[in-house]
C-alpha cells in the first residue's frame, strides 16, 4: 500500500494536496488503513500531510528508495528475527538491492 500511494503521488501532474479519500477510492483501498500508512509515511518525512478543508498529502522526500518505505512500514531490516549470523549475508544484499530501487526521485 505504501509503494502504491508513493507511486500514484508520483505520477500526478499537480503537486497540489490531495485528500487520502481520492486516493483510497482511485486505488481502492481503504480510507482508514490507507490514512494509517500516510501517518507512518508522514512520521518518516516521506509524505506531506496538512489537516482542513484544503489539507490533503503530497510528497515531501526528494528521493524514496524500497528500503525508505520496507523501513517506515516494517522497521530495520538488521532487527528481522531471528538473527541468525547465517542470516547477515542475505539481509545485506536485500538491503542493499533495495537501496538502489529508486521509487520516487523528485522531478522524474
Amino acid at each position: 500500500m505504501a509503494v502504491e500511494t508513493v507511486l500514484y503521488l508520483k505520477r500526478r501532474a499537480s503537486t497540489d494536496y490531495i485528500q487520502s479519500k481520492q486516493i483510497a477510492k482511485e486505488l481502492r483501498f481503504s480510507v482508514g488503513y490507507l490514512q494509517k500508512v500516510i501517518q507512518t509515511l508522514s512520521k518518516r518525512g516521506i509524505i506531506e500531510c496538512k489537516r482542513g478543508r484544503i489539507g490533503g498529502v503530497k510528497m515531501r522526500a526528494n528521493v524514496v528508495t524500497l528500503l525508505d518505505l520496507w523501513e517506515a512500514t516494517c522497521g530495520q531490516l538488521e532487527s528481522v528475527d531471528p538473527p541468525l549470523p547465517l542470516m547477515k549475508k542475505p539481509l545485506k544484499a536485500l538491503h542493499d538491492a533495495m537501496l538502489r530501487v529508486v521509487i520516487y526521485k523528485h522531478g522524474k
